[in-house]
């Protein structure tokens, strides 16, 4: 892209030319940058809608004839009038476009001189008048900080700062999830197997250790309680089982189910799941088992069952007793290998007991809670500082769950929800309120549990409710994974039709999953990288390379460029993917010090820093010859450069920085090649000061767009 400047110069040139000629002015005009290597250049189609108008009064006009006549006409035009200007080199009418030359060493002049005088607001926007808030990095306290989410944490930040540079007031706000089901089984763990024990560092990876253990643990619970079940209705399925067998335990089984059910409702529905269960062989869902004790009581029936049968198979005489007793025996075998563990039946009681002791707000449980997600919130704001990210706003579910039990109690009253307590949630129905019911475009969104108890949309809209009013944004941008998509699509359609005009700016920033070869990351499953493993791989492997490429530096500035390279690292191969393509996460990829990555970028820039720190001379831009004489890869350099604003704007727009990421990676291999290339030190002048001045716009572009993407630009490496 050329620079601003000159296209706004060519057109005045040409708004010019058009009234000298007696030709009229379009409403805009229409610039391409042209796409001739080495050149710097814009053409216009301008002559071919002039043609294209006259046309309308002229039907038997030839349109290419009469664009190239007027093209022509301008081009001369425009050489006569512009002859002698230092920043016109040629134009041309070239089959109906007007192509314009600009001369490319007052280019390389104006984009040098540029850079070196704004330095790092080099590429800042002008102020735009609009806030935004960008919420990203939500980690979920009581859990681990894993790569997932340092792809959330670095694309938010990223997208922050290139709002900010491109000229938007930028509110950054995180949401850590610190209440709901996660909690409640990571503070049961905690009680139930490592109560009073307290680490004396990492606390908040451990608390996601403990809530794992938990998950297995439960999940192995939930393995025996099914294991329970299916032996229950199924043991006189089992192959070998005698018809004697089987009417014994057939009988007992439907004696406990008949007065399970008259002991009341929760026992006639109990009762039916089973027997339901037991008509077509299938294990029912323990969920619809109310009465859990219940189930229990019947294990315990089935071993004195089984005992009572062996009594009575002991007895039996002939060939059928034989049969009988195998049967029996190896029934009970089974009982046995299953186990008799109350304990672990219980597990989901315990986590019951302890959600209805946080819904009455007991204050030895909200004391742990509050202590505990310390730990964690303590360990996140270490590994954002770690990250050098920043937040100006802390939000936190627990804050804002109340607030969304009045929106929708709001919401109901304004005809906007539907209420469908106590037999179902509240609901929006979001395609029929639009009048489109059938399209299934935004479908239903329950915002409030038939129980009263909140879900994620009740307290977003709370927390959206928060940003338009407290802190007056214009735009609200949401950093999640693309899992949430028709969610957000939903909320900001309630937000919309509650009446906040902000709805039609609010964005989902969707990004895709951070996977293992092997599948998706689970914290409940324990299957996840951590961020401090990763980035402790990352400095060891940063340490290596930089005392090998520079083993006389003290240890102090060894450690500082090592950390400023796993930062590189770790950010790089986050940012340098699409955020729409997932991931899949390799050590050695990731901790690549070679090819598209960030220390290649760094070492690019330390290269820069060399070459001027050896020059020892100030770069000064002096006579008018500097830039004579430009070799093709300087004016592949002074392009890339001169490109830097123009991306800055696009990557806000979009809200893309995957952009920048690129681009820096573009201009570091055009600023490689020129060093291959293009001899600086050793250049005779004026050649050698006009290089050490592109040298020195290269690297202070380099270090603005590593600075967007939050990558340090070390001096040496």
């Amino acid at each position: 892209m050329i620079l601003s400047a000159y296209r706004e110069w060519a057109s005045e040139q040409i708004r010019q030319a058009l009234q000298a000629l007696g030709l009229p002015q379009p409403p805009a005009l229409e610039w391409r940058d042209l796409p001739f290597a080495y050149t710097w250049g814009i053409a216009t189609p301008l002559a071919m809608q002039l043609a294209a108008q006259e046309k309308k009064t002229r039907p038997n006009l030839d349109i290419p004839t009469r664009a190239q006549e007027i093209a022509q006409r301008l081009a001369e035009h425009l050489a006569r009038v512009l002859e002698g200007d230092p920043r016109f080199q040629r134009v041309e009418a070239v089959r109906g476009y007007l192509n314009f030359y600009f001369n490319p060493s007052q280019v390389a002049r104006f984009v040098i001189e540029t850079v070196l005088r704004e330095g790092p607001a080099y590429g800042r926007g002008a102020p735009k008048g609009e806030r935004v808030m960008v919420e990203f990095s939500q980690p979920n306290t009581h859990k681990a900080f894993h790569i997932g989410h340092l792809r959330n944490a670095v694309l938010g930040d990223a997208l922050s700062r290139i709002l900010d540079f491109a000229g938007f007031e930028v509110i950054r706000a995180t949401y850590p999830g610190d209440i709901g089901a996660h909690v409640i089984k990571c503070l049961w763990g905690y009680l139930r197997f490592h109560w009073g024990e307290e680490p004396t560092e990492r606390r908040g990876a451990w608390l996601g250790q403990i809530y794992a253990e938990a998950e297995a643990r439960l999940e192995e619970a939930d393995a025996y309680r099914r294991e329970v079940v299916r032996f229950l209705l199924g043991a006189f399925r089992e192959e070998g089982i005698t018809p004697w067998v089987r009417e014994f335990l057939l009988s007992r089984l439907s004696e406990a189910l008949t007065a399970h059910a008259a002991s009341g409702p929760v026992g006639q529905k109990d009762a039916a799941a089973l027997i339901r269960a037991m008509a077509i062989g299938e294990l029912p869902d323990l969920d619809a088992i109310m009465d859990k004790d219940w189930l229990w009581s019947l294990w315990e029936a089935m071993g004195q069952w089984l005992d009572e049968l062996a009594e009575k198979a002991r007895g039996r005489r002939g060939k059928g007793g034989e049969a009988d007793r195998q049967a029996v025996t190896a029934l009970q075998a089974r009982y046995r290998a299953i186990g008799h563990r109350p304990e672990e039946w219980n597990y989901e009681k315990e986590i019951r007991a302890l959600f209805a002791r946080w819904e009455a707000r007991d204050p030895e449980l909200l004391e742990l809670w509050r202590r505990t997600r310390e730990w964690s919130l303590e360990e996140f704001r270490r590994i954002y500082e770690e990250l050098d990210i920043t937040f100006d706003v802390w939000f936190f579910e627990s804050e804002v769950e109340e607030e969304g039990k009045r929106i929708v109690e709001e919401l109901i009253a304004k005809g906007i929800a539907t209420d469908l307590r106590p037999h179902g949630p509240v609901v929006v129905e979001i395609d029929r309120l639009l009048g489109q019911e059938g399209k299934e475009e935004y479908r239903t969104l329950a915002i409030l549990r038939s129980d009263g108890t909140t879900l994620y949309s009740t307290k977003d809209l709370a927390l959206a409710k928060r940003k338009f009013e407290q802190y007056r944004i214009d735009r609200s941008i949401y950093v999640v994974d693309v899992r949430q998509s028709l969610y957000f699509k939903q909320i900001f359609k309630i937000l919309e039709l509650w009446g906040f005009p902000q709805a039609s700016k609010c964005y989902h920033l969707a990004y895709e999953m951070v996977t293992l070869p092997g599948g998706k990351m689970s914290s409940r499953a324990g299957t996840i990288v951590l961020y401090e493993d990763f980035a402790a791989e990352a400095r060891e492997r940063a340490r290596r390379i930089v005392e090998e490429k520079n083993p006389e530096l003290p240890p102090e500035q060894k450690a500082r460029i090592a950390e400023a390279v796993a930062k590189g690292v770790m950010k790089y191969s986050m940012l340098s993917v699409d955020n729409n393509k997932v991931i899949v996460f390799d050590w050695d990829a990731a901790l690549n010090l070679e090819g598209q990555t960030g220390p290649y970028l760094q070492y690019a820039h330390a290269r820069a820093c060399r070459i001027l720190e050896k020059a020892e001379t100030p770069v000064r831009l002096e006579g008018d010859r500097l830039f004579e004489a430009l070799q093709p890869q300087e004016v592949a350099l002074i392009e890339a450069i001169a490109a830097f604003p123009d991306l800055v704007q696009a990557a806000a727009e979009r809200y893309k920085p995957l952009l920048i990421a690129n681009y820096v990676f573009d201009l570091a291999k055009a600023f490689n090649e020129f060093y291959r290339d293009c001899p600086v030190l050793s250049a005779p002048s004026p050649i050698r000061e006009g290089r050490l001045a592109l040298v020195a716009a290269a690297r202070q572009t380099m270090a603005n767009a590593l600075n967007l993407l939050g990558i340090p630009a070390p001096e040496v490496l």
